[in-house]
């Protein structure tokens, strides 16, 4: 019966952001969350005219629907097994009734049993942006499978498929050989039980620490900072091998990789928890009070030449409800064919706080101030009037998990632009003093 609720609720909560979506033309750049390394996130903007109320409208509806749709999915387990209505003996008291955040991971139980233990999960998102023409438009985001394994006590395997407008493709998928330690999610933040693994295949490369917020699902906010946008081209991604571990102090990726340009690139991140306890049985807290971090790679081509090289400090600060994050990068690419040296330099710092028993409904607010730097800019080249020699940037939002379910994320998010180099003066909506987002965000 679970498997036919999680089925059919699934299949109606896809169904309601496909239909609305299917009138909306194609942006011309949806953020792949940095898949591939090469997409600038250009299409999640929109402006507070007559499009924010029409995009309210069509989110509560996209909401209320949905709703509507899973509520009837759980009381189909009123009905016995002949069809007929159960008696009011047979209905279950609200306190023994499951959620359907538990239903679901249930029937994901169930299914892993059945194929040979493999889990599976999905999310996928709908979000706000703008056209060539710089009109708000409706769109699908990507949705993304994830799939994992245990071949042995010591052997796993694990896949992310993402499917975005203009492709699908394997976001990442790896073998995992571990010492000690569990299993490694696809995606998102590692694990901070103490643990040793080899991993060969292809994966998030951690590089700074957004690299764990890829995915839609687990952040805050909409877009990524400047450090992944612009420095890291939409965040690194690339397939090799590489070696982690974490001894409940210390944790390390050490990492090599085909690199930028088809060659090789060898680097690593080492991450320093002094809150934590070392000499605890299995591990630390979940999140760590603070973390420090230094993340480094060296691109070269077959022959071992360098064309590029990065260097990255962050840290995260976990207290209560307060969360801060800080990441500096710089990378720096070798001249080539003629061109001359180039290096790009950025940092951010995020805040984050969650609300609480303020709200309805489990709500985390953020704010963000970013800027990044190109040595030479692009104004030595197209003239001072065609932009700033940097970008500065400040946005703010909030994230709620709607009905308190587990399963719909409502984000919204608005930014500012205090300076604009010449390439981000090119991006849709970019005219705009303020500029608005919002995302739906449905987790299977």
């Amino acid at each position: 019966m679970w498997m036919a609720v999680f089925a059919y609720a699934g299949a109606r909560l896809l169904d309601c952001g496909l239909q609305r979506i299917a009138t909306a033309r194609p942006l011309s750049g949806v953020y792949d969350h940095g898949l591939e390394g090469e997409m600038r996130n250009q299409g999640m903007s929109f402006h507070v005219e007559n499009t924010t109320k029409r995009a309210s409208l069509i989110f509560a509806f996209v909401v209320a629907i949905c709703s509507a749709d899973i509520a009837q999915a759980v009381d189909g387990d009123c009905l016995n097994r002949n069809g007929e209505t159960c008696s009011a003996n047979d209905r279950k008291s609200p306190e023994e009734a499951s959620t359907l955040r538990e239903s679901l991971d249930k029937a994901k139980t169930a299914l892993a049993e059945q194929l040979f233990g493999f889990q599976f999960s999905a999310f996928g998102d709908v979000q706000s942006g703008y056209d060539d023409a710089g009109k708000q438009k409706l769109n699908w985001g990507s949705f993304e499978l994830d799939v994992s394994g245990d071949f042995s006590d010591n052997m796993q395997a694990a896949m992310a498929v993402v499917q975005t407008q203009e492709r699908a493709s394997l976001a990442t998928g790896f073998l995992d050989y571990h010492i000690s330690g569990g299993r490694i999610a696809p995606r998102g933040r590692l694990w901070v039980e103490k643990g040793f693994h080899f991993q060969a295949g292809r994966f998030d490369v951690p590089f700074g620490n957004d690299w764990q917020f890829f995915a839609s699902k687990d952040s805050v906010s909409i877009t990524r900072p400047i450090t992944t946008e612009l420095i890291m081209a939409g965040g690194y991604n690339d397939k090799g091998i590489r070696v982690l571990g974490n001894n409940g102090s210390v944790n390390f990726n050490a990492f090599l990789l085909r690199g930028f340009n088809k060659g090789r690139l060898v680097g690593g991140r080492v991450g320093l928890t002094p809150f934590s306890d070392p000499f605890s049985l299995k591990g630390a807290r979940e999140p760590k009070t603070l973390e420090l971090g230094l993340s480094y790679f060296y691109d070269a081509n077959t022959s071992w030449k360098k064309n590029e090289t990065g260097f990255a400090v962050d840290s995260e600060v976990h207290l209560d409800a307060w969360t801060g994050r800080f990441e500096y990068l710089v990378r720096k690419t070798e001249p080539q064919l003629g061109m001359e040296r180039t290096t790009l330099r950025g940092w951010h710092i995020t805040q984050e706080y969650a609300l609480g028993e303020v709200v309805s409904w489990p709500t985390t607010i953020f704010a963000r101030y970013d800027q990044s730097v190109m040595g030479p800019p692009d104004i030595d080249v197209y003239g001072a009037t065609a932009g700033d020699s940097r970008d500065v940037r400040v946005a703010a939002g909030f994230s709620s998990n709607l009905f308190n379910s587990n399963i719909l994320q409502w984000k919204f998010e608005v930014q500012h632009y205090r300076a604009a180099t010449s390439s981000t003066r090119e991006i849709p909506g970019f005219g705009r003093s303020i500029l608005w987002l919002t995302q739906l965000v449905v987790i299977l």
